[in-house]
């Protein structure tokens, strides 16, 4: 049986990520704290978001036990298990951008290893990408 909190917790839109801190430049020595702090914050922000994400779904796939769910309760749990799915990327992408701080890499476009703007990582700090190698991709599907 879901319970009121999770039911809420499922009914309500995801609260936005913090808004990030005042960091003058990319990466140094001197600034990897402030960037370590803000994507420690947002890790535990998505996953707090994941795990009220799994309950609610797991709630409600409990509550369909036993007897077969309509069509509304199977487009709810549908779209339970995407968000769960896609808070769970999202959360791999903070973990991922930590191990980028911590092996150096972070700030650097894994395709062409230049810079990424210090305003991109403040707006989307797990991007790997910079602006142009993200451009040269939208063409490249754009076909």
């Amino acid at each position: 049986m879901m319970t009121a909190r999770y039911a809420l917790a499922a009914a309500l839109p995801r609260p936005a990520l913090p808004a990030p801190p005042i960091i003058p430049a990319l990466p140094t020595q001197a600034t990897l704290p402030a960037w370590h702090s803000l994507l420690e914050e947002r890790w535990q922000q998505r996953l707090s978001t994941l795990t009220e994400l799994s309950l609610a779904y797991h709630d409600a796939a409990e509550s369909c036990r036993g007897h077969p769910a309509g069509a509304a309760e199977t487009a709810r749990l549908k779209k339970l298990l995407r968000q769960a799915t896609a808070a769970r990327r999202a959360l791999g992408d903070t973990e991922d951008a930590l191990a980028r701080l911590a092996d150096g890499s972070f700030g650097r476009c894994a395709r062409c290893s230049g810079s990424i703007p210090t305003a991109e990582l403040l707006a989307e700090p797990e991007t790997r990408y910079c602006t142009d190698c993200i451009a040269i991709s939208w063409v490249a599907l754009a076909g």
